[in-house]
């Protein structure tokens, strides 16, 4: 929680939880008395508000119930997909997790202190391609695929979260994040959009840093987007292995995702690259996930009658 001179505080609805992290429209809390679950629930600020304060909060909220939407659905998918971050239940003001410790982003931004091997690369690109495949066989597209958006679990396995924005095919894309998305009109939820945020994403995890590198400037923001509208893109020549499925990716040459994942798998493949040791995430057992579940239930009888899990 945090507090300013006004006396604003930062909503938080239960007991027993801990800030860790924000994104865009939601905050993080980890649960103190079990540090595997967490909380998300949309940003709001009470006391002393502003009517634009007001009216994010009002669109945050409408996010989180998106969010809670896509995973009620995934829900009733069994097996889950092993990189898709796990989801325990959700009420009218929160979703419940499974905790993990980093994100792609924040490694990213390690890799000079912890190198990065290449087989941990391929295999980070592998299973976001392979989690991107699965959304789409059941019709979901991710919508705000980037590095902050991916999850990585105790082994550096990919757990893809934060589905605020995720859409059935053919639906509007609301928003994204630039340059993992080429600006255009009337965009809608689909393969051409998905695999640029793919692409992206593997040029990012390849180089170590974004497509058109870092803008901080109103006037470098000005440069990458326009780059982006024309369609002139970074160089992939230096990335022997996937560099053609990054160009291909951001020229929308795949007809689907699967077809995404395959070409990953192809370009290692006649690259002679063998992934080495454990090869995927393992998601919850059947018995450990409906343990959390009922821990969550506990956690939120205690609370009181703050909200209703699902």
């Amino acid at each position: 929680m945090w507090r300013d001179a006004a006396q604003r505080t930062l909503f938080s609805p239960f007991r027993g939880i801990e800030y860790i992290n924000h994104g865009g429209y939601g905050h993080v809390f980890r649960l103190v008395a079990d540090h595997a679950i967490v909380v998300k629930i949309a940003h709001r600020v009470v006391g002393n508000t502003t009517a634009g304060e007001d009216a994010r909060a009002a669109e945050a909220q409408e996010i989180l119930q998106r969010e809670r939407t896509f995973y009620e659905a995934l829900a009733a998918k069994k097996p889950p997909h092993p990189n898709i971050v796990e989801y325990f239940l959700s009420t009218d003001i929160a979703i419940f997790m499974k905790f993990e410790p980093d994100t792609l982003e924040r490694r990213l931004s390690r890799r000079f202190e912890t190198p990065i091997a290449e087989e941990q690369q391929f295999r980070w690109i592998k299973e976001m391609a392979s989690a991107a495949s699965w959304l789409e066989s059941l019709d979901y597209f991710h919508g705000d695929l980037w590095p902050d958006n991916i999850l990585l679990d105790e082994a550096e396995h990919v757990k893809v979260c934060d589905f605020g924005w995720a859409q059935k095919r053919g639906c509007k894309v609301d928003v994204a994040t630039c340059p993992f998305y080429r600006p255009a009109k009337h965009a809608v939820a689909g393969p051409a959009h998905e695999q640029f945020a793919i692409g992206s994403c593997i040029y990012t995890i390849r180089t170590g840093e974004m497509p058109y590198g870092e803008w901080e400037t109103p006037e470098d923001y000005k440069t990458m987007y326009g780059a982006l509208i024309q369609g002139q893109y970074p160089s992939t020549e230096d990335d022997r292995v996937l560099g053609h499925v990054v160009s291909s990716c951001w020229h929308a040459s795949y007809d689907s995702m699967a077809d995404v994942e395959a070409a990953v798998e192809h370009a290692l493949k006649v690259s002679g690259v063998i992934l080495c040791g454990k090869q995927s995430a393992a998601p919850l057992s059947v018995e450990e996930h409906d343990g959390y579940v009922r821990k969550c239930r506990e956690f939120l009888a205690q609370q009181g009658g703050v909200g209703q899990g699902q």
